[in-house]
């Protein structure tokens, strides 16, 4: 009995070290399926021009992005189903919690089976870059939340990714003159 108390940390940090490497597998396979076809700014964003060539406002194409967002998370769900049963291999020297016999020893295997459920937010910043320019960066927030039941015990792990959609660099008028970091128009 004393080992499994000894032993929980180090399967714990162990089995959470491998439910985030499954996740992390699992997004990025997912992103790069989805996203391999050319996602370009102006598919997701929409900019409305006055009559003088002036930007006066922006809209998201909510359509092409709630596409692309369903896409993902569907994959990403469909890549963790994949993982059905992991296995966690460590060192019976590992269960015995003295440092000197950590990763020695024959190897022990610990089934790990991910339950796991995949929520996602779209996001957008703007950032000045320039006295008349501001990046547009619009980003995918991936959140997963993977239940680890092992033999021993049962573990939540949630991991966060933020995924860059587009990007881009939107010139403005430049001003006719610049004071102490403030602009003034005439």
């Amino acid at each position: 009995m004393y080992y499994i108390f000894v032993s929980l940390p180090i399967i714990e940090t162990y089995s959470k070290a491998e439910a985030n490497s499954i996740t992390e597998k699992a997004i990025n396979m997912a992103v790069s399926n989805v996203i391999n076809r050319t996602i370009s700014y102006d598919n997701l964003i929409d900019i409305n021009y006055s009559p003088a060539g002036e930007i006066v406002s922006f809209s998201a194409n909510q359509y092409e992005i709630n596409t692309i967002t369903r896409e993902i998370v569907k994959e990403t769900q469909y890549n963790l189903s994949l993982v059905t049963n992991s296995t966690l291999r460590l060192n019976i020297g590992t269960f015995t919690g003295i440092p000197l016999f950590i990763g020695r020893g024959p190897l022990a295997d610990l089934r790990i089976v991910p339950l796991g459920a995949v929520k996602s937010t779209f996001d957008s910043k703007f950032n000045a870059v320039g006295i008349n320019m501001t990046k547009h960066t619009l980003f995918l927030l991936i959140d997963v939340h993977i239940s680890i039941v092992l033999p021993i015990k049962a573990y939540d792990v949630y991991t966060k990714n933020q995924i860059m959609l587009a990007e881009s660099v939107i010139v403005g008028k430049v001003p006719e003159v610049y004071l102490n970091g403030g602009l003034v128009n005439k």
